[in-house]
């Protein structure tokens, strides 16, 4: 049975990642928060762990849970009905309906209802209500107290490898997540970062920064974009035009979907701008982007990263996966196509279309690898033992990162 080699794809990861020529860049999803974790007490008062910030399928039970709280006990629930309606209308075809595929169908129903009119038996004012609750519900479940935070996030380990990097193109992060991680992350390590506002009281978003380069700072700065919007984004009117600010956390940060606000330039500009920064940075040859924590439930970025892999083969994409993709997963099946997308499980990958498991490395081996890799024994001869990528979790990421530019704390 054909088997890949740990040692080489290690390797080569340390070569993307400390040439200075390497054009990085990184998209990160909700996989980055998650693998934050915090101590708790559990029912039983004994020690244990949880993430700082909840899964997507977390927040989801979360949002289902406010949102029965608005029916009144003893009547129908009519929001309860109106979830389940749009659940099913929104799921897609290869997973569950998440929180953000359902915020989206209330975003379109709440577009194209008249005033006296019912959908899902909703009126207009009610789909607002739901709205508002939904996002409400994820501004608080991503915004945990700092008080909370761990007293080192694994987001400074991958800000000071970005920061210690000399490169003549700045290294480029792109998020889907809401929360402040990042930016918590880059302050705490005084780096030099820039996420498209400009302003010195109220900075607002400003897409030419996006789109003009001699607009933008130097490459020495890190670019985190945003994809999804923030908690710490704000639409506001100055002089009768609206646009978006950057704040402190708020209840209701202007978390921006696919779908959302489409009638509203104030608010799709900033998403339409970061999708094309994205699109941008896959049309250079020498792109390598690396990601994380990132589901591909996404069909707008999918897209993007798909038809760009397909329409050259220079530019590639080298996806670290927390668990191993099913064969009907999306990126499975394009990854045995696409001989410049490598998926990197944590016990097989699938690296120019063959999908394989990893090989165990030799006790030398081990040492030059083993902070990215570990050794399972499942059997009691050579042949039976094999191993686990660590790389899949952000928190291993990161440190894997900070090591090659000799800064783990």
């Amino acid at each position: 049975m054909a088997l890949h080699d740990p040692r080489k794809i290690i390797d080569t990861l340390r070569n993307h990642l400390t040439h200075p020529d390497t054009n990085v860049a990184f998209l990160f999803g909700a996989g980055t928060s998650t693998a934050v974790r915090v101590p708790f007490l559990n029912d039983a008062s004994e020690p244990c762990e949880r993430a700082l910030i909840p899964t997507v399928a977390e927040l989801t039970a979360t949002c289902a849970l406010e949102i029965d709280k608005l029916d009144p006990q003893g009547e129908t629930p009519v929001f309860g009905s109106a979830l389940a309606a749009i659940t099913a209308e929104v799921k897609p075809a290869h997973r569950e309906a998440n929180i953000e595929d359902i915020l989206s169908g209330v975003q379109r129903k709440i577009e194209a209802i008249g005033e006296n009119d019912l959908l899902c038996g909703l009126d207009r004012q009610k789909f607002a209500l739901l709205s508002d609750t939904i996002r409400r519900t994820i501004a608080a479940q991503v915004n945990p107290d700092p008080t909370d935070f761990p007293k080192r996030l694994p987001h400074a380990d991958f800000v000071r490898w970005a920061s210690h990097m000399s490169r003549p193109h700045a290294v480029e992060l792109f998020t889907t997540n809401y929360d402040i991680l990042f930016e918590t992350a880059l302050e705490a390590e005084r780096a030099l970062s820039f996420d498209g506002f400009v302003g010195c009281n109220t900075p607002f978003f400003c897409h030419e920064t996006l789109t003009r380069p001699e607009a933008a700072p130097g490459s020495n700065w890190i670019r985190l974009w945003k994809v999804h919007g923030s908690i710490n984004w704000q639409l506001v009117t100055v002089d009768g035009r609206k646009r978006v600010v950057r704040t402190t956390p708020q209840a209701e940060g202007e978390m921006i979907m696919p779908s959302h606000h489409k009638y509203d330039e104030s608010r799709k500009q900033p998403y339409t701008a970061l999708l094309d920064r994205l699109r941008k940075v896959m049309e250079r040859d020498d792109t390598i982007l690396f990601v994380c924590g990132y589901s591909f439930s996404d069909d707008h970025i999918n897209a993007i990263l798909f038809d760009a892999l397909e329409a050259r083969q220079r530019p590639h994409i080298i996806a670290l996966q927390y668990n191993d993709p099913e064969d009907s997963n999306i990126l499975c099946e394009r990854a045995k196509r696409l001989r410049n997308l490598i998926v990197l499980g944590p016990t097989e990958a699938i690296i120019r279309g063959e999908k394989a498991q990893w090989a165990a490395p030799d006790d030398s081996q081990l040492a030059l690898i083993g902070n990215a890799f570990e050794r399972l024994e499942k059997g009691s001869v050579e042949a039976d033992w094999r191993g686990r990528l660590q790389l899949g979790d952000f928190a291993k990421f990161a440190r894997f990162a900070a090591s090659l530019v000799g800064q783990v704390s």
